[in-house]
């Protein structure tokens, strides 16, 4: 007879394939009304006649739960420098891949069990050979009753329908819901990635309908500020070439002006609004690193599309400002037609150092008053460079944050593939979860007021030549860190798979905003006497420790919130 041994565990636990995950086992959680929820159960067949056995799950619960299979993705390169507690190479748990909730069963005559919908999306595989894991996110979108509640899940055979393992959680609901996000936070979408690695026309019907499921991914994992290529944005792109045209503002230039059709903008903003998207950051109006040069951008003229400005444009070149100047008035007053002019976030040029000063203050001069009461953010570590008041909100490395904390009140974060040293967070696939998490109690204590990557679905090797299957070679991008450019995994059916650590990211995020509500309740100075009890003074050089320690940290948390009330 069949058996199977089932474990439960959080989130932050990584079910490898020859791991133990027994020690980790944890059966009890709690969690607030609003708040998703996140936990897996390890399983692995012990007993069966042939080594390997389909099985189906049953959920019950009186919770909204989504389930998903965890896949793995091969892992070559696990060394990072300065990362100190990296896994060895091997198959690393990380892709979500979506499950039906209790399918309908329908047995047969024959040996075989089917279901009504389709197979892959119902039954999982177990073995005796190697540990594998189900994740279950409870309240994905949905509140939850407060009290306590029961997760029991049960495993069947898909060979004859007997009970072959089972295992059981509980959840305590706080009657306590977490703040709205304040803290603005963007992945940038790239989407000349998206319209490459699907195989559809940039800015089509089909095109859209995949990047609302990516958007939808992003924003129901936090994510609520969106790039938005008006221009195609002048990222990761080597000096003299070009990326695929992505430009959502269409320009004629007719008897030596310029003529601006929105439409396709609002197409985007629409899309993303519905997704549950609140701030757009207009691609970069210069050359990245150092704003020498005008982006790429495309207009008819005489009938044709060309190129009216690009690497051959110099940032101060007065055609190009004549452009802005007649581009930016228009922008703003389409934007505030659609009531959003004050929710979209600029950009000069992306990170700008020292021997930039000159060249990035001239590319600043063009735009002039022009954004005057409007939020320009840029990529910008170096603090002397915001001394002279070139950016008035710079995003800064997790490396330099040091150097800004109390001399800036208005910044934000960003980490890239360098900032791992001590307990920096970080999102690698061969880090931690309890590192990735970490990275909410870190921009608490910082009060920084937003985070920035620049990869959510970057799948293009490094300056954007060539594509590259996350699923099949996930450290594609010059062989570094695997997950450095992507969050999200790309489907061979038009779909999008999330992943481990972006939900693992996002309950970083939701941290963040249990202590500001626990700030509300009890005042800042009682938050951060609950932070220096686990942790010491926090910085972004702050080890979570264990993922033990980061969820007694939270428990706490939730705790006191409810101490509170």
């Amino acid at each position: 007879m069949a058996k199977l041994k089932v474990v439960p565990l959080s989130s932050l636990h990584k079910v490898f394939p020859e791991g133990e995950p027994e020690k980790y086992a944890k059966t009890a959680f709690t969690t607030l009304k609003n708040e998703p929820l996140s936990v897996q159960f390890a399983y692995r067949l012990e007993e069966n006649p042939s080594a390997h056995l389909s099985v189906n799950v049953v959920i019950e619960t009186d919770l909204p739960v989504s389930l998903y299979s965890v896949g793995y993705v091969p892992v070559a390169h696990t060394a990072v420098d300065g990362l100190a507690d990296s896994y060895p190479p091997g198959l690393f748990p990380d892709i979500l891949i979506p499950k039906k909730v209790n399918p309908q069963i329908k047995k047969l005559d024959s040996f075989l069990q089917v279901n009504t919908e389709l197979g892959e999306k119902t039954f999982l595989h177990a073995g005796k050979d190697c540990w594998k894991s189900i994740w279950i996110t409870i309240g994905e979108g949905k509140s939850c009753p407060c009290g306590n509640h029961s997760v029991k899940v049960s495993f069947y055979s898909r060979d004859d329908m007997s009970l072959i393992g089972e295992s059981s959680i509980t959840v305590k609901v706080i009657d306590a819901k977490l703040p709205q996000q304040t803290l603005k936070y963007t992945n940038w979408l790239h989407c000349d990635c998206i319209a490459d690695v699907y195989g559809v026309e940039i800015f089509s019907d089909e095109f859209f309908a995949i990047l609302e499921k990516f958007v939808r991914s992003a924003a129901q994992n936090g994510m609520n500020t969106l790039l938005t290529p008006c221009f195609t944005p002048p990222l990761d792109t080597a000096r003299g070439e070009y990326r695929r045209v992505v430009q959502l503002v269409k320009i004629t230039v007719r008897d030596g002006g310029y003529l601006f059709d929105f439409s396709l903008l609002k197409r985007f903003i629409d899309l993303a609004r519905r997704c549950g998207i609140r701030y757009f950051e207009h691609a970069h109006l210069f050359s990245q690193w150092g704003a020498e040069y005008a982006p790429q951008i495309v207009a008819t003229v005489g009938g044709r599309e060309r190129r009216i400005f690009g690497w051959h444009t110099k940032a101060s070149d007065k055609k190009y400002s004549d452009f802005l100047h007649a581009y930016i008035p228009a922008l703003l007053a389409f934007l505030k037609s659609e009531k959003c002019d004050k929710k979209f976030l600029f950009h000069i040029s992306d990170e700008p150092f020292a021997e930039h000063i000159v060249s990035f203050g001239k590319a600043k001069s063009v735009i002039g008053d022009m954004l005057d009461g409007y939020s320009v953010i840029d990529a910008l570590s170096e603090y002397d460079i915001y001394k002279k008041g070139l950016v008035k909100t710079p995003v800064v490395s997790t490396n330099n944050v040091r150097d800004f904390k109390g001399k800036c009140k208005n910044y934000w974060c960003y980490y890239t593939g360098g900032e791992v040293r001590e307990g920096q967070s970080n999102r690698f696939i061969v880090c931690s979860s309890e590192r990735n998490r970490m990275i909410g109690i870190q921009m608490y204590a910082a009060r920084v007021k937003g985070f920035l990557h620049w990869a959510f679905n970057f799948y293009y090797d490094v300056l954007s030549r060539g594509t590259f299957d996350p699923s099949k070679d996930p450290d594609g991008f010059a062989g570094r860190a695997a997950g450095t450019t992507y969050f999200v995994y790309p489907t061979s059916d038009r779909d999008v798979y999330q992943s481990i650590r972006q939900k693992v990211f996002y309950e970083g995020i939701n941290d963040f905003r249990a202590l500001t509500l626990l700030e509300k309740l009890k005042g800042r100075k009682y938050a951060e006497d609950l932070m220096k009890e686990f942790y010491g003074e926090v910085d972004f050089f702050t080890s979570a420790g264990s993922e033990e320690k980061l969820l007694s940290f939270r428990e706490e948390v939730n705790k006191r919130i409810e101490q509170s009330l």
